[in-house]
């Protein structure tokens, strides 16, 4: 999931309406449990990345559940295969749901402290503390919301516990979807940058950005140390005038720099500095 703040409340509202876990029906031929897996690692990682930004969002109760049955499915599942699912009457089988996996947990894990149980994980892995009391008591304040049994409230203590999750094997999702969050947080903030020195260009004119184009000639390197460090003018990407002064190198040494307009005021920031040195780059290796 990717989005500003804004986009996580919005994007809550529709998760509110599907707020099942992945669940199974019926014993799964070889090959598919792979791809139930990865489906659940990655509701999980959705989920907990939202209540990660904003723990009150609209909704979050039902993404609280989503996640942790989700998350818990596939730890359980990856450690213990089969004891994820139950036997119904009419034969089918079905996703147990979070508070019998946790009992699962609670009765398979060795007790690190009063209500947290050690989760081992691949032989090559440490275990997992999995904070059975926390989750159990979030467990209770999202049935109380979401069947109308009175006022229920998610608190960043069981936010933390659901995170903690994430430092198991199969799903490792949450430092993925921060990623691509902040990637996109900082495309919209160039943008709205961008539109905000456009604003100001058209405020103070032609005459006054032909007169400031003149001071940016100042700031030109006046030794060759200076072109190491990455100081330099350079075009700008909103007025379209050779003044935006850079103060510092890009992470791939590629001539796109942090810096300031001193005509429109247009600030690049280092993340933008970044993604334009890294898309010159993909073309420059596309063209080899």
């Amino acid at each position: 999931m990717r989005g500003s703040p804004q986009a996580w409340r919005e994007a809550a509202g529709g998760l509110q309406h599907r707020a099942d876990p992945v669940r199974l029906r019926l014993p799964l031929p070889v090959g598919e449990d792979e791809v139930m897996q990865e489906k659940r690692a990655e509701e999980y990682g959705r989920c907990a990345t939202v209540l990660d930004v904003d723990f009150q969002v609209p909704g979050a109760a039902a993404i609280f559940d989503q996640a942790l049955t989700n998350g818990l499915a596939a730890i359980v599942a990856h450690t213990w295969p089969g004891e994820e699912t139950e036997k119904r009457r009419n034969g089918e089988h079905r996703l147990k749901a979070a508070s019998q996996l946790l009992k699962v947990i609670a009765e398979k894990c060795d007790e690190a402290q009063e209500g947290i149980r050690l989760v081992p994980d691949s032989a090559d892995e440490p275990k997992v503390a999995v904070d059975v009391a926390a989750l159990s008591d979030a467990l209770e304040q999202t049935q109380r919301v979401r069947h109308a049994r009175g006022v229920g409230e998610i608190e960043q203590r069981h936010v933390a516990a659901l995170l903690e999750l994430d430092g198991h094997s199969c799903l490792r999702q949450v430092s993925e979807e921060r990623r691509e969050s902040d990637w996109v947080k900082h495309q919209i903030q160039d943008r709205y940058e961008r539109l905000r020195a456009q604003d100001y260009l058209e405020l103070i004119g032609e005459d006054e950005a032909d007169r400031r184009i003149a001071l940016a000639a100042d700031h030109r390197p006046s030794h060759p140390d200076d072109l190491i460090d990455g100081m330099d003018v350079t075009d700008c990407p909103v007025c379209g005038r050779e003044a935006l002064a850079v103060t510092g190198i890009d992470d791939f040494g590629a001539g796109y720099g942090p810096g300031t307009c001193l005509v429109c005021s247009y600030v690049r920031s280092p993340a933008a500095a970044h993604d334009l040195a890294l898309n010159h780059m993909l073309a420059r290796h596309q063209d080899d």
